[in-house]
């Protein structure tokens, strides 16, 4: 297994997180697949490109909608706050990810 980051950890058992994270790439080619059907061929082609560009860039960092919970079923104190879910551009901009993520405390 290859990653780019230590292992997560939870702070309320010590137990090992896995963090998953599905980026929606549809946005763009969705604006884009639309105004090309709508617009007929010539327009149409103009038109859901530059719907298919500019819906799928934005100013800002590339976020995903992310899911963090234990690897293995564990006693922890933190079992309500996880799964930790939510949308964020990393895993520790999450709301909660401060509570949930790092070394227990």
């Amino acid at each position: 297994m290859v990653t780019g980051h230590r292992p997560l950890l939870c702070r309320g058992c010590a137990g090992n997180l896995y963090a998953v994270c599905t980026m929606d790439h549809a946005g763009g080619n969705a604006g884009g697949n639309a105004g090309g059907k709508s617009a007929g061929n010539a327009g149409g082609n103009a038109g859901g490109n530059a719907g298919g560009k500019s819906g799928g860039k934005s100013a800002g960092p590339a976020v995903g909608q992310w899911e963090v919970d234990h690897e293995m079923p564990v006693p922890c104190p933190l079992s309500g706050l996880l799964p930790l879910t939510g949308t964020a551009a990393s895993v520790h901009d999450l709301p909660g990810a401060e509570e949930v993520l790092g070394p227990p405390v």
